[in-house]
């Protein structure tokens, strides 16, 4: 919740930059949206259908900001991801969690071309937890990520192409990625594929992001992004990460969304890693 409080505070500090008392078009643009998705479910101990009483929580932000003033263009994306399950008899059980940070500046070659400099951060709020059972049964909770354990920040240069408003895709010819792992225990064991002891690994290559944004009706939305990272000697290495978010629309502020995440890379798992999430919630939007 604080960081929702923090967003909506640097909203306002954008506020005066975003208006123009001369009536002249501004060259900033924002956009904030902000959702909250609550499910419960609770039964009576004689309750002879079964169940298990339980409490679910979701917070979604996603947001960007943009400045265009001829040919230069710097456009900022945010997407904040949180959300928990709590059954009855067991521990907090954690059902999304991340957080992606995208900066470009932008110089335009033609109405669909743009040379362009980005930096992107991706990583997650809380601790991320498997759990197993001891011989007595009871359970054990063992860390297997966590804040800037993995964290992910990019730097690349390259081409931007952007047929339509609602698509855009850019090569970054020229990338470097640096995986940080901030944890003792999971640097010692080498996860995400630094070498054991080690807190950073640097990785140079290309970067591939893609996004797709658009109403495909009236009340039905689709958000995509895409994510690459590769190396130019051994394509087997490359990592991809593919970011789905379907909104349907029941009233001005209630909406339902899946989300659902795509991630291959090697550092963490040999296999596709999937999630899916399901929610009905409110959904606030601010420009």
């Amino acid at each position: 919740m604080k960081y929702l409080l923090i967003l909506c505070f640097a909203w306002q500090l954008t506020d005066a930059a975003a208006q123009n008392t001369d009536s002249i078009p501004s060259p900033w643009k924002r956009r904030l949206e902000i959702g909250l998705n609550l499910n419960q479910a609770s039964f009576t101990p004689n309750w002879k259908g079964g169940g298990t009483n339980n409490f679910a929580l979701g917070t979604l932000a996603s947001g960007s900001l943009s400045y265009t003033q001829g040919k230069f263009s710097w456009m900022n994306d945010l997407q904040l991801q949180y959300g928990f399950q709590q059954n009855k008899g067991q521990t907090r059980r954690k059902t999304q969690d991340l957080v992606f940070i995208d900066s470009k500046l932008g110089y335009e070659i033609s109405p669909k071309l743009n040379a362009f400099g980005a930096i992107n951060f991706v990583s997650q709020f809380a601790p991320g937890l498997n759990y197993s059972k001891d011989p007595a049964g009871n359970e054990i909770a063992t860390v297997i990520s966590r804040w800037m354990a993995p964290g992910y920040l990019t730097q690349s240069f390259g081409i931007q192409y952007k047929p339509v408003d609602y698509f855009m895709v850019r090569m970054g010819a020229l990338a470097a990625r640096q995986t940080f792992v901030n944890d003792p225990v999971l640097s010692a064991a080498g996860a995400f594929g630094v070498d054991s002891g080690a807190t950073l690994r640097v990785d140079y290559g290309y970067q591939i992001v893609a996004s797709f944004d658009k109403n495909l009706a009236k009340n039905l939305n689709l958000k995509a992004r895409y994510l690459s990272f590769g190396d130019y000697v051994d394509f087997s290495k490359t990592n991809h990460r593919l970011d789905l978010i379907v909104a349907a629309r029941v009233t001005k502020y209630i909406n339902t969304n899946l989300t659902a995440v795509m991630l291959y890379d090697r550092n963490q798992d040999l296999a596709v890693q999937w999630s899916q999430v399901l929610a009905l919630g409110v959904l606030f939007q601010l420009r």
